[in-house]
């Protein structure tokens, strides 16, 4: 079985071909299980010079390269062992696990093909089939939009992200407000249904899509209620009409202007004690004076006074809490928001924050 073991020679470009081996499995696997199960120390190699375990040992570990010796005495071949085959105790593996040749046989070339066919996680994870996929296949009559929500219920609507609600919802821009005295006021509710006619002429000569509803009184006020918002062109049409009365006094009418909402803001980063005196600390008189001063807050009005609250005891530095007239959008609160000025050697922040309406108290809980 040796002899005809080494007559054969393995192809390194047909590795797989080993088709010749098959008839011997069965008994190279005997031959190994009942070596395993013998006493290795009693089979003797080389006409009794040498163990089997020591051959096998020496086979396998590493020899240094040393110069060439000539031969003293010249050794005889080594005739192998002839042994009986035996039942195998040890159950033997299948042909398929046979023929898969071990690593140490393949050649670059195999390993290059099988790089090439291999495929990663992600790979083989995209080509897989979907939920979709599969609830189609699961439910014939259901259609593409009640897919999408089963779809959703498995995988779960990412939560939304915590948003600052720093801007109130004020009234609708779909009215004009004029400041006037109470006589006035008086005076103009009397023949209102004429005023809203003849303003709706005025409007329909300059070609306006802006029409007038109704006009409603208020304490110090008339609102006047549009089906559109009004643009600038719209108000000094309303504003000519009502200042050019002839029972109006026009020095005691301001200007029209459209109702706005308030957004909360605050000022990050500021020190407490802007002029390095303990005793002199930031108010809002100097706030007011920093916002005038910057370029940033152009065109911003505030809607009350700012205030100005020590971050703790024991540190220096300050927020100040400002709020300003902006549209329900807040668009103006937008573009305040993560932008930075200077106020003397520190650098400042602005920040949104929430709405804080206030709370209402009864008077016998302040005592």
């Amino acid at each position: 079985m040796a002899k005809y073991i080494t007559s054969k020679q393995l192809k390194l470009l047909k590795a797989n071909n080993v088709m010749d081996f098959v008839g011997i499995g069965d008994a190279v696997w005997n031959f190994i299980s009942s070596i395993y199960k013998s006493n290795w120390d009693a089979l003797h190699t080389d006409n009794k010079s040498n163990t089997l375990r020591r051959k096998i040992a020496a086979k396998f570990t590493p020899k240094t390269q040393t110069a060439p010796k000539k031969p003293t005495k010249e050794t005889s071949k080594s005739t192998p062992a002839s042994i009986e085959k035996i039942l195998s105790l040890i159950p033997a593996k299948s042909q398929k696990k046979i023929n898969v040749i071990s690593k140490y046989f393949k050649n670059k070339q195999m390993e290059i093909t099988n790089s090439r066919n291999s495929k990663s996680y992600a790979q083989a994870s995209k080509q897989s089939t979907s939920t979709s996929d599969v609830i189609k296949n699961m439910f014939l009559s259901i259609g593409a939009k009640k897919i999408d929500q089963i779809n959703e219920i498995i995988k779960g609507s990412p939560k939304p992200k915590h948003q600052i609600n720093m801007t109130t919802k004020g009234p609708s821009h779909k009215q004009v407000i004029f400041l006037m005295s109470s006589d006035n006021r008086d005076r103009f509710m009397k023949n209102s249904a004429i005023h809203i006619a003849n303003l709706n002429r005025n409007l329909n000569n300059v070609k306006s899509e802006v029409s007038v509803d109704v006009i409603c009184p208020d304490p110090a006020s008339i609102t006047i209620v549009t089906n559109k918002v009004s643009q600038a062109f719209d108000l000094t049409i309303i504003e000519k009409y009502v200042k050019n009365l002839e029972n109006i006094n026009s020095s005691q009418v301001d200007m029209p202007h459209l109702p706005q909402s308030k957004s909360y803001l605050k000022i990050i980063g500021i020190s407490y004690f802007p002029n390095g005196n303990l005793q002199d600390h930031l108010n809002t008189s100097d706030v007011k004076t920093i916002i005038k001063q910057n370029h940033i807050f152009n065109n911003v009005t505030l809607a009350s006074k700012p205030r100005v609250i020590k971050v703790s005891p024991k540190l220096d530095m300050a927020i100040v809490w400002i709020n300003i007239w902006d549209a329900q959008s807040g668009m103006k609160a937008k573009d305040l928001i993560n932008r930075c000025f200077n106020v003397r050697s520190f650098i400042t922040t602005i920040r949104g924050a929430n709405t804080n309406p206030g709370v209402p108290q009864c008077k016998n809980c302040w005592r």
